[in-house]
């Protein structure tokens, strides 16, 4: 893994490839049309690439590109085909041969520097000029003053109608799109779609394009913290027209941003696909400029957002006025039970959780959400401090998008299953290290449906001391605000056990004191075997009537080996949680014998046979949605 430190939980992949997006150019070798960059080094390792740039008025139909190091050797490459051992040799791909008059391609490749230095060696091509352009670009060190206006490059030069490369600004020429369908482009309603990589966001009203406010990025310490803006699905094979006005903060120096359409990563970890550069533009602090460009959606995962990314690693900037113009049709489910995987529709959902840390083949026949049970809990995703293991939620969050179901998240901070080492850190540490897990989780997975923000807080269960070290008393209510930040379009819940029997009225008062912080409550329903449905309803109400908020029967079981008494509690309480008006959805914790957390508890064998509970959710709820 690499240290989320240096790299971004988006780019995880890619780093780990070598891949570096929107990074600063450490240094350039440059001639008249061939530049070789160096986007990133560490140890033993680099980064580089090279730009291929028709300087001639006519269009070419392919190139070849050659070069060779004295101790460096290359171990994998993109976007070109490699062959040689050095010197190398770099041919196009059959969608990157053409490029038009004053267009360029770019290629890039990960190598190791066998003990030397990173080596900047002379690339030579029948594009490649024989002398060196402006020696401001071949500095070894990139300063405010000598930053070149070419933006590395840092995604696929991707094949389209209008042009083979990146789009740059032309203002004079813009429109809005006629049927714009970016919400809160403006800047208007919040913070609302937006959102960052990394860094912190704000809404500032101190300079805006238009209207009352716009976005402002702050605390950038690497060139992927961007702002994202999230635009919903897109369709397979339409092609949208995407701008947005940026503007660098007062007293930076005129510096490169860029505009990047990003998929959810797909089980290829050998490419970066997913990552499709729209738009370039040289911004200033003293004018607001243009981004616009052109996004075609296509592959085999859905769109996840635009990013706006800055070559400069530490400087801010705002971003206002997003539009998008183009198709989005919206194509059935396969299941006629399916919901959008961005949030729960208006009926109720029954989910369930993965079963031992999978997620069953037999899923959606009967559920219709899907909740980790310990796959994204803090612990299990960074055991070790600045190491991600994303891949089991991966995993999870492509079947929920594969199947048009929606996913909660569980759990953000609780005092239980949380990471051992961050007991040993100091308040502003573990501050730091809350927010970072927060945002990075939110950055991966932004269209998550709904969070269990906070688990299990009320005095006696187990609340997360770590987090009230951090933040004082008041540690709920931070923790929730972090997550509006950096989830700003997921239902936020506030999670704990068993409220409807025990401790119920402590949690009444600890819900009732984050006031607007929180959105929803959740209600674990373990243990309610014995009770009434008149019980269960009265403390449902009772819940509804003092707290206010939308209700989540999050984790519903019943653990007892005899049939007809699970049955029995079936049959009192999921009437009273389906029929309830403030009940949006019931998530069953286990469906499947000897795999559950409670003994007794599972629903069906693991050949599918039905225990008669199941068999009444069958008849009842689940075939009737």
């Amino acid at each position: 893994m690499i240290p989320k430190k240096n790299a971004s939980p988006i780019l995880a992949k890619m780093l780990m490839l070598g891949v570096s997006a929107g990074l600063t150019a450490f240094s350039l070798n440059t001639f008249a049309a061939c530049t070789y960059n160096i986007d990133n080094q560490w140890g033993s390792g680099f980064v580089a690439s090279i730009t291929v740039k028709n300087d001639t008025n006519a269009a070419v139909n392919s190139w070849s590109v050659n070069w060779q190091y004295t101790n460096n050797r290359i171990t994998n490459g993109w976007n070109a085909n490699l062959s040689g051992s050095n010197p190398y040799t770099a041919t196009n791909l059959n969608w990157n041969g053409s490029i038009a008059p004053g267009q360029s391609v770019s290629f890039g490749f990960q190598g190791n520097t066998n003990s030397g230095t990173v080596e900047r060696p002379t690339v030579s091509g029948s594009l490649c000029g024989a002398a060196p352009t402006s020696s401001s670009r071949s500095s070894i060190a990139v300063t405010s003053s000598s930053r070149s206006s070419v933006a590395p490059s840092s995604t696929p030069a991707t094949s389209s109608s209008r042009s083979s490369a990146p789009a740059t600004s032309s203002a004079s020429s813009f429109s809005v799109p006629a049927n714009n369908f970016a919400q809160n482009g403006g800047v208007e309603s919040g913070l609302t779609n937006w959102g960052s990589t990394a860094g912190t966001v704000t809404r500032s009203t101190a300079d805006k394009h238009s209207g009352s406010a716009s976005a402002l990025i702050t605390g950038r310490t690497a060139a992927w913290n961007g702002l994202t803006f999230n635009v919903g699905n897109l369709t397979n094979g339409n092609e949208y027209q995407v701008n947005v006005w940026v503007k660098l903060a007062p007293g930076t120096p005129d510096s490169v941003l860029t505009l990047t359409g990003k998929r959810v990563d797909d089980s290829d970890t050998a490419t970066y696909n997913e990552y499709t550069r729209v738009a370039t533009v040289t911004a200033s602090a003293n004018e607001w400029r243009l981004l616009e460009g052109y996004y075609t959606q296509s592959g085999s995962t859905a769109f996840q957002n635009f990013i706006i990314e800055a070559t400069d690693t530490t400087i801010s900037y705002y971003a206002d006025d997003f539009a998008i113009g183009g198709q989005v049709v919206q194509v059935p489910s396969s299941s006629s039970r399916s919901s959008s995987s961005a949030a729960p529709t208006s009926k109720k959902f029954i989910g369930n959780i993965t079963t031992s840390g999978a997620v069953r083949s037999d899923f959606t026949r009967y559920w219709n959400q899907i909740t980790p049970e310990n796959e994204s809990k803090w612990a299990s995703v960074e055991g070790t401090r600045d190491v991600y293991n994303w891949a089991p939620v991966d995993r999870i969050y492509a079947y929920a998008r594969q199947n048009n179901i929606p996913v909660k998240a569980h759990t953000f901070v609780w005092g239980a299953q949380s990471p051992s080492w961050i007991n040993n850190l100091n308040a502003t540490e573990t501050a730091a290290e809350i927010e970072e897990w927060i945002r990075d989780y939110c950055a991966r997975y932004p269209d998550t449906a709904m969070i269990d923000v906070v688990n299990e807080a009320v005095t006696g269960h187990q609340p997360a001391g770590y987090a009230q070290k951090a933040f004082g008393n008041n540690w709920i209510q931070r923790v929730f605000q972090l997550a509006r930040q950096y989830c700003p379009n997921s239902i936020l819940i506030l999670n704990d056990y068993n409220n409807i029997r025990w401790q119920h009225n402590e949690f009444i008062a600890l819900a009732k004191a984050q006031g607007n912080y929180i959105d929803a409550v959740g209600l674990q329903a373990h243990e309610l075997k014995g009770m009434t449905a008149a019980q269960v309803k009265t403390a449902i109400d009772n819940i509804w009537n003092q707290v206010g908020k939308p209700i989540y029967i999050s984790e519903y079981d019943i653990g007892d080996t005899n049939d007809q008494v699970q049955l029995q509690n079936f049959q009192a309480h999921f009437p009273v949680f389906w029929d309830h008006p403030h009940v949006k959805g019931i998530t069953i914790w286990g469906y499947v014998n000897g795999r559950t957390w409670i003994e007794g508890s599972g629903l069906m064998q693991d050949n599918g046979t039905p225990r008669p509970a199941m068999t009444w959710l069958l008849n009842n709820y689940i075939n009737k949605q």
